[in-house]
């Protein structure tokens, strides 16, 4: 179904079957979308089905507020380091018991330049190990000025279904200071050429809030971008990083910091052109056209915002599965030797001979973690439901204090009269940060 469906947990029907001795066997039936099989041992939570994020840490050129994990100039290392991912794709596989991914994310870095006889070979490892269920979301994040219609069609027949767009801004003084390597012009042919390849499932990447911006600039930026008609946009404000050339102008006074109200009056903006443009905004900074028969979030994305499994796989790649939280080995030379060094023996998932970093998600954590990436979901919100269904114990008997206190604050609202869940208020999407920290 090439990712039209999505999971939408606006209820859940439970039905529980006890295996003797230490299984507990839970099939969760959402009213709309997919089943989701949840095998519990012990109170570890390990979901049948689990999305996959593979990081591809190469590109032309580091732009000017990048802080990614991502090194320019070394496509020569390319294919020692698919060599490196499908070694790791087997040990976190072996660990697995007939793994099924509903989502693939490949992510940078600037994925689009990694030739198709690399992808070939990485998702026939993947296809060989894991089943990929029919309606499977699989997405690229890709540059204009690295698209060609072969390259596109190619990762069609791959089975690419989705592909994120890093625009940043229609403004060539913007795409010139922040030092991409793309002109205006080639969005708009990066837009037409993935469509000409049959993608239907395309997101935009913008910034605002950069230093030199104006809120008309701002806003005639967005307008050019909404006059192509993506099914997807994700709007981040810019955050500055140490290790920039950014911070660098600006420690040096070349620039200066954003004025945080001008930057909440584009997001405003931004909210009403997306709104009358007919997107649905489902997450703070995530906007889905609004389509009668098929969804448009991310569903990928979702399984972060949801605490759901996901595993990460490459340099600097994160990963969440069993109620732990990795992260590999994050230089591209160190990530290839730790695979080829430690890759021969399979240790229990999540931990590969990259990881550099575990560490188990506590029970308290679970719940604060819930809250906080539940608010994120600005019509979804947190439902008490769910929460009930999944710790065992009511919303307000752990998080009463928090959570009349941001009531009072009127920063979250509850969604209905029957009290079902809670949600960031208008006010509250403004000022989410505030709500979050109350469950940090």
């Amino acid at each position: 179904m090439d990712g039209k469906l999505c999971n939408m947990w606006v209820g859940v029907r439970e039905v529980t079957f006890k295996i003797p001795i230490v299984f507990v066997l839970t099939l969760q039936l959402p009213l709309f979308g997919e089943p989701g099989l949840q095998l519990s041992y012990w109170g570890i939570n390990t979901f049948m089905d689990h999305g996959l994020y593979i990081h591809i840490p190469f590109c032309r050129r580091r732009c000017h507020y990048c802080d990614f994990n991502t090194y320019a100039g070394m496509e020569d290392r390319i294919p020692a380091y698919i060599d490196a991912l499908i070694k790791e794709l087997r040990i976190a596989f072996a660990s697995l018991m007939d793994p099924e991914l509903s989502t693939i994310y490949l992510g940078g870095g600037t994925p689009s330049i990694v030739g198709l006889s690399h992808y070939t070979r990485l998702f026939q490892e993947i296809r060989d190990f894991a089943a990929l269920r029919p309606d499977v979301e699989i997405s690229i994040e890709a540059n204009p000025g690295t698209l060609s219609l072969a390259y596109l069609m190619g990762l069609r027949e791959i089975g690419v279904n989705r592909i994120s767009i890093g625009v940043q801004s229609t403004d060539t003084f913007d795409l010139q200071r922040l030092d991409r390597i793309h002109l205006v012009e080639d969005i708009l042919l990066s837009l037409q050429t993935a469509r000409q390849a049959g993608f239907d499932n395309i997101n935009f990447d913008m910034i605002f809030g950069v230093p030199w911006q104006n809120l008309k600039s701002w806003e005639n930026s967005l307008a050019r971008a909404l006059a192509l008609k993506p099914e997807h946009f994700s709007l981040y404000s810019l955050i500055i990083e140490p290790g920039t050339p950014l911070h660098s102008w600006h420690q040096r006074g070349l620039i200066s910091l954003q004025d945080g109200d001008l930057e909440a009056d584009m997001y405003e903006v931004a909210m009403g052109m997306l709104a009358d443009s007919g997107y649905e905004h489902y997450e703070i900074s995530n906007w889905a056209m609004a389509e009668k028969d098929r969804d448009n979030r991310c569903r990928h994305n979702l399984r972060y915002w949801r605490n759901q499994s996901y595993i990460g796989i490459g340099a600097g790649a994160h990963g969440y599965v069993n109620h732990i939280r990795t992260a590999n080995t994050r230089q591209i030379k160190d990530y290839i030797q730790s695979v080829e060094q430690n890759g021969s023996e399979v240790k229990p998932l999540p931990t590969t001979g990259a990881t550099d970093f575990s560490e188990a998600v506590d029970r308290e954590t679970q719940m604060r973690d819930f809250m906080m990436l539940g608010f994120r979901m600005v019509r979804e919100g947190v439902s008490r439901k769910l929460f009930q269904t999944t710790y065992g114990v009511g919303i307000l008997d752990v998080f009463e204090e928090e959570i009349e206190k941001l009531l009072e604050q009127g920063l979250i609202e509850w969604k209905d009269v029957a009290q079902s869940g809670l949600r960031l208020s208008k006010r509250g999407v403004f000022l989410a940060n505030r709500v979050f920290r109350e469950f940090v």
